[in-house]
Formats: structure tokens, C-alpha cells, sequence
């Protein structure tokens, strides 16, 4: 269905996680082992059968692409994200230059 198998979801899952995700164990997270359990659940063995082939891997691509959209979309904000130029740095990124301000000199 989406050219991805089952465990090629899960580790692109996991390595989402790894980028949000910088202190302790990634199994100690609440989040993933909420998706190992759902994973573990929806195998296909002799007794059970998923509710649809694919069901599985159709909402493990939605989590994937919907953590992947969330860290590019926060990685552009930080990037593009600043303060407004000045009128010199304006003037000096497009090759400009100011003039300067007139001093006042009075002559005794």
C-alpha cells in the first residue's frame, strides 16, 4: 500500500523520536511503548488477524509523517525565525551604503 513494511515504519518511528527526544532511554517514554504495545497487538500470527492487512502500517505512516511534518516545521521556525533587519544591515546585505549624518562643527 505504501511501499513500507511493518518494521521499516517502526524504526523510522523510532528515529523521529531520537531527534525530539535527547535524554534517557527511548523505552523508558510513555509514547513508545504505547506504539511497541500497538505494534506487538496488530501482528498478523495464526490465531488473530488485524482488522485490515494494512491498517496498521496505514496509522504507523500517519504518526511517522505527522512527527516528521512537526520537527521540519519547528526546524524552518527556529531557522527563519529572527528579528528585523535594521536599515544598515538592509543596506549592507544588498551592497548599500548610508550616507552618513552631517556633524555640526562651530568654528571660534
Amino acid at each position: 500500500m505504501f511501499g513500507k513494511t511493518s518494521l521499516s515504519l517502526l524504526r523510522s518511528l523510532t528515529r523521529e523520536f531520537r531527534y525530539v527526544t535527547s535524554d534517557g532511554k527511548l523505552l523508558d517514554r510513555p509514547l513508545m511503548r504505547l506504539i511497541l504495545s500497538e505494534y506487538r497487538s496488530n501482528q498478523v500470527t495464526q490465531a488473530q488477524y488485524c482488522r485490515g492487512p494494512d491498517e496498521m502500517v496505514w496509522v504507523a505512516d500517519t504518526y511517522l509523517q505527522y512527527i516528521r511534518s512537526q520537527r521540519i516545521c519547528r526546524e524552518l521556525t527556529d531557522k527563519h525565525q529572527r528579528r528585523e533587519k535594521t536599515v544598515q544591515e538592509t543596506a549592507d546585505m544588498i551592497g548599500f551604503r548610508l550616507p552618513s549624518a552631517p556633524t555640526n562643527h562651530k568654528d571660534n
